[in-house]
């Protein structure tokens, strides 16, 4: 898999497969619809998507031609502004003055401009950490997706010192940008990726661009060589979670994705977390301290109960700061450890 180019304007990225990746993934996608996947997971009584999230998922594409692959993510467009929906208010012109006005002057088009060009986005992540650069193992990718790139590098230096993690679980990885950032300083780790059926076809063809020989499976070959040694990263569906043995991950996390689930789903999966964590083991989360989407769900109602600890909070200031200024939205990086109460019993 080549990693070919990037539009962000539409989160466009185009991709050169082989023959043979590109009949993997037309094979998941044709699982997709035989099973009737969309219907599975939507009416899962635990990890059913948000209707916000619904949305977004149902404007994500992969367009097939003989040489190349294109996605289009239809979760991270630009800001908009509405129009044309005041009730017999502003005339239709008075509404695409403002529209234009507000995309195109000068702080927001810079934000935006900065938001997706590397090197501004480097000399913006050095503002709050000075002293921390790009690692020499990601220099060759990081400017593929940088945005994503600093954020899981700001959460990997917000990080409790600790080593490196042998075993590895994310739901909601995306491009899975966070899984290649740890599998690069660590090419031994093995990882689980637990995400929506149209997001997973971003993260395999990123996974493999970035390490052209890594093995990769997806959903529909769940039980058939993802278990021990025989894949490097799984992909799994949300209704497939019950394939993670219990106890056999040294470290979970979820960057950015918790935030546009209802409460209700994000405690089931930090119960399910807490299930897969080996004893000691963390699980971190990198999200909005409360949701700009979803009443409720906000980070002093995340339930941390089958952890047996309370998580610890600190700013995540590069990530808020690119959220722009907006009053009451803050990143938090939260990391609890997975503990057993004393005499060993496991109420999980």
């Amino acid at each position: 898999m080549k990693f070919s180019c990037r539009d962000k304007t539409m989160f466009q990225t185009v991709f050169s497969p082989s023959p043979d990746e590109a009949c993997a993934l037309l094979d998941y996608v044709r699982y997709l619809w035989d099973e009737r996947i969309g219907e599975q997971i939507g009416a899962h009584p635990l990890y059913r998507p948000s209707a916000l999230w619904k949305q977004w998922a149902g404007q994500t594409f992969a367009g097939f031609s003989l040489e190349k692959i294109l996605l289009q993510g239809g979760h991270a467009f630009p800001s908009s502004v509405e129009v044309g929906t005041e009730e017999g208010g502003e005339r239709g012109g008075v509404s695409w003055r403002r529209c234009l006005a507000e995309l195109f002057r000068g702080r927001t088009l810079d934000r935006n401009r900065r938001g997706r060009d590397p090197v501004q986005l480097q000399q913006w992540f050095r503002r709050f950490y000075p002293q921390v650069a790009v690692y020499p193992e990601h220099e060759r990718w990081y400017a593929w997706h940088p945005n994503p790139y600093f954020r899981c590098l700001e959460a990997y230096v917000l990080r409790a010192k600790i080593p490196l993690p042998q075993t590895m679980l994310e739901v909601g990885a995306g491009a899975c940008v966070n899984v290649a950032f740890y599998r690069s300083l660590n090419p031994a780790m093995q990882a689980t990726v637990v995400d929506l059926p149209e997001t997973i076809v971003f993260g395999y063809c990123f996974l493999k661009s970035v390490f052209p020989d890594i093995r990769l499976a997806l959903p529909n070959e769940a039980g058939l060589g993802q278990t021990g040694r025989q894949a490097d990263v799984r992909f799994l569906l949300p209704t497939q979670v019950d394939f993670v043995p219990e106890r056999s991950v040294d470290f979970c996390c979820n960057m950015s994705s918790f935030q546009e689930m209802t409460i209700e789903t994000v405690n089931h999966y930090l119960r399910f977390m807490s299930r897969v964590l080996k004893p000691g083991g963390t699980m971190l989360s990198a999200n909005l301290e409360s949701s700009r989407y979803l009443e409720g769900n906000a980070l002093d109602n995340y339930d941390y109960a089958l952890y047996h600890a309370t998580p610890h909070r600190q700013p995540a200031p590069f990530a808020t700061d690119l959220i722009g200024p907006i009053e009451g939205l803050n990143i938090v990086h939260a990391e609890v450890m997975q503990r057993i109460p004393a005499g060993g019993a496991d109420a999980s």
